[in-house]
């Protein structure tokens, strides 16, 4: 009935509703190996006496279970996400602490077309339409086998099959907007329209697919480029970019033209808020996801020697004179640079902030990018920034 493997071992991601238990009663009966986890949040009056009779039915079929039971509740405005993160972050805790192949979870045709209707009318930038068949979260594998099944239909193999299940009183609610597509458009789906909703996912999906392609060979940090695209192509390119360090982060179509008409601008930089401290940031022709580095830091080097940290890598203990220092410049100080600091070249001084602006460095290197000082305080010698610098065993210092 299901596809999985019968050598790996799951986890499966269980409610006590009908749709899990029949997943539980289906991976029981093909003979699969697998554990359950539960979640109790304590959200409704009837969850502590359902997590009993979950134990009790796994106690039972001698199927070994874990719970999380959270006795205190849940603190937060959006209670859904914050159902789910905790209930994803516990999965992946399990799966790291007992080696878990994968998180089997037991969403079902009517979730996949109920998460369509609310992408369309959301207007959402989605990466997906519907829900994957299997994806990663937490860094954990996820798998929905159940994706071409109806809510009903696992309702009817539960009593067919005399499968213990409850019903989440809260979903019989019309509170939220889920609820309502499930109550007012998805359950009044006849067999024929509920084809049709699949095959415009599918179609959906492959355009998607092909937009992608189209946009694979793009260096996403390349403003230039970037600039290039139709609008749509632009705002996937810039969410993929975004994604690389905030994987739960969209940047709306609305937001992506704004940020396309800025990037237009003739200007060299531009810095734009996103979330958790982090920048969209364009210095010249390239673009960062960063969260900007405002620690300043400071080494002192009393003689030649070697020093690898997060900001760059030294060895001076066969010479440094190619780097413009002289044994009697010692102890040197390496730092950041600073407001006021000058350089001198050929007999000439130049602002440092001159320099890293002909050089066109990026903002984000400029508020890390070393300089190293003497004992008398003055510039001896400033990395000078190469786009393209690779570093060799051969290079005595760079900038990470």
């Amino acid at each position: 009935m299901i596809k999985l493997d019968k050598n790996k071992n799951y986890l499966l991601a269980c409610s006590y509703g009908p749709d899990s238990m029949a997943l539980f009663s289906m991976l029981l009966n093909g003979g699969f190996h697998f554990s359950c986890a539960l979640v109790n949040y304590h959200l409704r009056d009837e969850s502590t006496q359902e997590m009993h009779m979950f134990m009790h039915f796994c106690e039972e079929k001698k199927i070994a279970y874990h719970v999380k039971d959270l006795v205190n509740g849940i603190i937060g405005h959006n209670i859904e996400s914050e159902c789910r993160k905790i209930r994803y972050q516990y999965f992946a805790e399990l799966v790291k602490q007992f080696g878990y192949d994968a998180v089997l979870v037991a969403h079902n045709e009517d979730d996949l077309i109920e998460t369509y209707i609310m992408q369309e009318r959301r207007h959402n930038l989605v990466m997906h339409y519907g829900i994957k068949e299997v994806s990663t979260i937490n860094d954990v594998k996820v798998i929905r086998p159940l994706l071409k099944y109806s809510k009903q239909s696992l309702k009817d193999y539960c009593d067919e099959n005399k499968v213990p299940y409850a019903i989440d009183s809260s979903n019989l609610e019309d509170k939220y907007l889920r609820n309502r597509i499930r109550h007012q458009i998805v359950s009044k789906m006849d067999d024929k329209e509920r084809q049709n909703a699949i095959k415009e996912i599918d179609k959906k999906n492959e355009e998607l697919s092909q937009l992608f392609d189209n946009i694979s060979h793009i260096d996403l940090s390349d403003a230039d480029a970037l600039k290039k695209l139709p609008i749509k192509e632009f705002a996937y390119a810039i969410n993929l970019l975004v994604k690389r360090q905030l994987p739960n982060l969209s940047i709306s179509l609305k937001y992506s033209k704004e940020i396309l008409h800025i990037l237009k601008h003739k200007n060299a930089n531009v810095d734009i808020p996103l979330t958790r401290g982090y920048h969209f940031r364009k210095s010249y022709d390239h673009i960062e996801i960063i969260k900007p580095h405002k620690k300043q830091y400071c080494f002192v080097l009393e003689k030649p020697t070697i020093m690898d940290n997060e900001y760059f890598f030294l060895d001076f203990t066969r010479g440094a004179e190619n780097r413009n220092i002289k044994e009697e410049d010692y102890p040197l100080t390496i730092r950041t640079a600073q407001k006021n600091d000058e350089y001198t070249i050929k007999d000439y001084k130049v602002k440092v902030r001159r320099l890293f602006i002909d050089w066109k460095m990026p903002l984000s290197l400029r508020e890390r990018w070393p300089v190293i000082v003497n004992k008398d305080g003055i510039i001896k010698y400033i990395p000078r920034y190469q786009k393209d610098f690779i570093p060799s065993n051969s290079v005595n210092f760079y900038v990470k």
